[in-house]
């Protein structure tokens, strides 16, 4: 007993701490904010209105009324069960997919703004023949390191997901 309930408190304070996270980077009021966490913790299983009441200590209608915010922003979804009038909310995996795709843009950007940089600095020391100039690149090697680990996720989600795999 003393387990689930040391698992429950972990549960929160991870819900808090990504709540928190998700405040601060995509501008979310703090319910909803602790909604999509909640979500996240739960992983694909799907939360009723009702369980996210109680675990978010919340008024209904606050729930509620985030619960819309984020559908608005297509950041969840919800699916019914036969037989069962509830809705199970997820975490929708068109914004998982949105929000890598708008990293890897970034990402993109970036590479080729240092990519430039480089090859300026390198056209440079070509003209004031400066042989002991160091080759090697670490932060551009992270930007392309980085940027197929995000076309790996990208792949991913889809393949999970079912989804088009149309660009």
């Amino acid at each position: 007993m003393d387990s689930d309930k040391s698992l429950e408190v972990r549960k929160k304070e991870l819900v808090e701490k990504f709540g928190l996270f998700m405040e601060r980077q995509d501008n979310l009021p703090p319910i909803a904010a602790r909604i999509f966490a909640s979500l996240f913790v739960h992983k694909g299983e799907g939360t009723t209105f009702d369980e996210l009441v109680t675990f978010l200590s919340a008024s209904k209608s606050t729930i509620s009324t985030n619960i819309q915010l984020l559908s608005n922003r297509g950041m969840l979804t919800y699916f019914t069960k036969p037989g069962d009038r509830k809705k199970y909310f997820t975490l929708s995996p068109e914004s998982l997919l949105a929000r890598v795709e708008e990293e890897i843009v970034q990402y993109r950007t970036e590479y080729q703004i240092v990519k430039e940089i480089i090859d300026f600095r390198e056209e440079i020391n070509e003209i004031s023949d400066d042989a002991n100039v160091d080759k090697s690149y670490p932060y551009l090697d992270f930007l392309s390191n980085s940027l197929t680990l995000l076309e790996t996720l990208k792949a991913n989600v889809r393949a999970n997901c079912n989804m088009n795999t149309q660009d």
